[in-house]
C-alpha cells in the first residue's frame, strides 16, 4: 500500500470537504488505488475546533506545509496572493501541488507550469467543479483537434437567470434569494460580471486550442443588465438567456468569450437551470460531447481535489500531467492569435424602448440596413394603458460586432433626435450553437 502524505492550506468549504470525503472513502480509495492518503498537516488562520483533521497536525503558518512530512500541498486557501506565493514555494520545494484556484491559473499558470518542470501542478477542480472536464480535454480525448469548447461555468449567474426565467423575478430580486442561499456572495461582482467565468474559460481555451493561459485576451460581460423583459421576449422567440463562456478556433485565430446569450430552447445548454455547470466540446473525431454536474460547492471541488491528487499518485508522473500544451504555448500557440471582441461575428437581440409613433419602426430598420445588418425577427410590443412607451424587439443574422456598435450609436443619435427614445437600447448576442 503506497501511502501519500497530505498538506492542506485553507480549512474552507473545500478543505472540509476533502477531510469528509477521506474520513467516509478513505478505505475505499485505498482498495481502489492501492493508494493511503494521509492528512498529515492542516494550515489555516485560525483553528476550527468542530472540524476532525483525521489525525493532522494544524498549524496557522502555510509554511509548515512545506516539509518533509507532506508528499503533495492542496492550495485551497482561495484568493490570489499568498495561494499564488504558496504554490510558487511549494514547486521550488519539489512538492507536487493541487489547487482549485482558478483566479491565480488563468493569470499565473504559465509561469508556475514552467518553474519546475519536473514536479506536477494540478487543477481540475479550477474548472466546473466536479465535471471532469480538464481531464476530458487532456486525456480522454487528446487524440482530437478541438474547434469549439463552451458552457454554463458560473452557478451563481446560471441560478439567477433561472430564477428571471421561471418565476419572472427582477435581476435584483433573484439576486438577493441567490444571496440567502448561500449562491452569491455579499459582493457578487466576481460572480455576475462574468470574472469568474472569465477565469475558467482561460483555462479550457489554452488546453483545447494549445495556447498560452491568457485572461486579458477574454472577452467579459455580466448579467447585471439582463431584464425581466429581456427573458420573456426572448422565451416569445424560443430562446433562453444563459450566461456562457464561449471558446472555438478558426483559421489562425481563437476566440474567448464570456457574456450573457440567447441560446435555442431545444439546444443542450438552454435545459441547464439553477445551479449546475455544464460544458459542451466539439472535437473532429469525438464530435460532441456534454459534460454536466455540480459546479461548485465543498464537496463537489473537494472530490476533483481528491482525484488530481490520486492521479499523482497513482500515474508516477507517466500521465499526461496538466501542464500539456505549455510547450505548444511557448511556440504561441501554432500561430494562432485572439480575436479581439470587434472582430467577432454574432447574431444580436435588439431591445428598442421608444415612443409608440408611426414611422419609428421604418427609421430602425433603416438604420440597420445602412450598415448592412439584416433582420431575421422582429416584434413590436403594444403599450401599456397610460403608457406610450413600447419595446421593438429584433433579432438581427451575423454581423461583425464593431459593425454592431457602430449601428447602435447612429441608431440612439436618431432617436434621440426624433424625440422617440425611451431608454436605452438593450443588445444581448444570440448563439445557435450548431
Amino acid at each position: 500500500m503506497k501511502q501519500v502524505r497530505l498538506g492542506i492550506a485553507g480549512l474552507g468549504t473545500v478543505a472540509q470537504g476533502a477531510l469528509d470525503i477521506l474520513a467516509k472513502n478513505g478505505e475505499l480509495i485505498a482498495q481502489r488505488t492501492g493508494v493511503e492518503l494521509v492528512v498529515s498537516r492542516v494550515a489555516s488562520r485560525s483553528p476550527k475546533p468542530g472540524v476532525d483533521l483525521l489525525g493532522g497536525q494544524f498549524t496557522q503558518r502555510v509554511d509548515d506545509l512545506l516539509g518533509d512530512d507532506v508528499d503533495v500541498v492542496l492550495e485551497l486557501i482561495g484568493g490570489e496572493d499568498q495561494a499564488l506565493e504558496l504554490i510558487e514555494r511549494a514547486l521550488d520545494k519539489g512538492k507536487a501541488v493541487v489547487t482549485a484556484n482558478k483566479a491565480v491559473i488563468a493569470q499565473s499558470g504559465n509561469e508556475l507550469l514552467s518553474r519546475n518542470p519536473q514536479v506536477c501542478l494540478k487543477y481540475e477542480a479550477a474548472v466546473a467543479g466536479a465535471i471532469p472536464i480538464i481531464q476530458a480535454i487532456q486525456t480522454a480525448l487528446v487524440a482530437n483537434e478541438f474547434h469549439q469548447v463552451v458552457g454554463i461555468i458560473n452557478g451563481t449567474c446560471n441560478y439567477i437567470l433561472t430564477a428571471m426565467q421561471e418565476r419572472g423575478q427582477a435581476f435584483a430580486d433573484a439576486l438577493a434569494d441567490a444571496q440567502a442561499l448561500g449562491y452569491a456572495e455579499a459582493d457578487p461582482t466576481f460572480d455576475v460580471e462574468g470574472i469568474d467565468a472569465a477565469h475558467k474559460l482561460t483555462i479550457l481555451a489554452a488546453l483545447a486550442f494549445d495556447t498560452p493561459f491568457q485572461f486579458d485576451q477574454v472577452f467579459v460581460e455580466g448579467i447585471s443588465h439582463v431584464t425581466a423583459k429581456d427573458i420573456e421576449y426572448a422565451d416569445e422567440l424560443g430562446y433562453r438567456i444563459k450566461h456562457v463562456g464561449i471558446a472555438q478556433a478558426g483559421e489562425g485565430v481563437v476566440e474567448a468569450r464570456v457574456h450573457p446569450a440567447l441560446i435555442p430552447k431545444e439546444a443542450l445548454l438552454a435545459n441547464v437551470n439553477d445551479v449546475a455547470n455544464a460544458v459542451v466540446v466539439r472535437s473532429d473525431a469525438a464530435g460532441q460531447t456534454l459534460y454536466s454536474g455540480p459546479g461548485a460547492g465543498g464537496s463537489a471541488t473537494a472530490s476533483a481535489v481528491l482525484g488530481d491528487v490520486l492521479d499523482l499518485a497513482t500515474s508516477e508522473g507517466a500521465a499526461v500531467p496538466s501542464s500539456r500544451g505549455l510547450d505548444a504555448a511557448a511556440g504561441a500557440s501554432r500561430g494562432r492569435r485572439y480575436l479581439d471582441i470587434s472582430e467577432v461575428h454574432c447574431s444580436h437581440y435588439l431591445r428598442i424602448p421608444v415612443r409608440d409613433q408611426s414611422g419609428v419602426f421604418a427609421q430602425v430598420a433603416n438604420t440597420l440596413s445602412e450598415h448592412d445588418i439584416s433582420i431575421e425577427a422582429a416584434l413590436q410590443k403594444e403599450p401599456s394603458d397610460g403608457n406610450d412607451a413600447v419595446d421593438i424587439v429584433i433579432l438581427t443574422h451575423q454581423v461583425r460586432e464593431d459593425v454592431m456598435d457602430q449601428a447602435l450609436r447612429t441608431l440612439g443619435a436618431k432617436l434621440a433626435e426624433l424625440d422617440v427614445a425611451r431608454g436605452d437600447v438593450s443588445s444581448i448576442r444570440v448563439e445557435a450553437l450548431a
